[in-house]
């Protein structure tokens, strides 16, 4: 009876601490796992449109990442779609910190120096070592291991059956070309999506 629902250690909970992450948590482009495992029909919540449906997921599931840095207010998911891929995210979303600013897990560790050097050598350490052990290890990317678009995405994200396969990349592997993917699943199967949160760049207007 005397549990508390909120505790003062939780940074999500206490104002203090979320005003203190604002100033004391390192600049960088932060990666987190959604919190629910999907399958490979990630257009689901984008009205068959499946870049809209991972920017409704990720912005879903920002509010329960676990990442350090609470004031990053801007999302993009760390999939490869037909419109863009991942390893060109900037191209969709303009106001990521692309060059300059490091690849970070959730608890502020450098996973790369930044995202236009993400795929160029082995990740500084893996995901998992991170903090993105996700349960079972692999999620979709979509992709190929240079981070272009695969000709595995379960039909554009439309795909739900054995009929199709999703490119997906472990969270344990850290060797370049082969951590964004290690292997195509059945669409059927659920994995998670990771996200990237962040700072967006001022407009740079006179």
């Amino acid at each position: 009876m005397s549990e508390k629902t909120c505790s003062s250690q939780d940074r999500g909970c206490n104002s203090a601490q979320q005003v203190l992450s604002l100033f004391s948590a390192p600049s960088g482009v932060y990666v987190y796992p959604t919190s629910t495992s999907y399958q490979g029909n990630l257009s689901i919540l984008g009205a068959g449109a499946l870049d809209s449906s991972l920017s409704v997921i990720c912005g879903r599931d920002k509010l329960l990442a676990p990442i350090i840095d609470l004031g990053c207010s801007k999302v993009a998911p760390m999939v490869s779609t037909s419109l863009v891929s991942f390893n060109a995210i900037n191209t969709f979303y303009a106001d990521i910190p692309y060059t300059g600013t490091p690849v970070r897990g959730p608890k502020g560790g450098i996973i790369a120096d930044d995202l236009s050097t993400l795929f160029a050598s082995d990740l500084k350490m893996s995901l998992s070592a991170a903090g993105l052990g996700i349960g079972g290890q692999l999620y979709w990317s979509f992709s190929d291991g240079s981070g272009s678009v695969s000709s595995d995405t379960c039909n554009d994200g439309g795909d739900n059956t054995g009929a199709y396969n999703g490119a997906v990349g472990s969270t344990t592997i850290s060797a370049v070309g082969s951590w964004f993917n290690v292997n195509s699943a059945s669409c059927s199967e659920s994995h998670r999506v990771l996200c990237l949160c962040y700072h967006p760049l001022s407009s740079s207007g006179g």
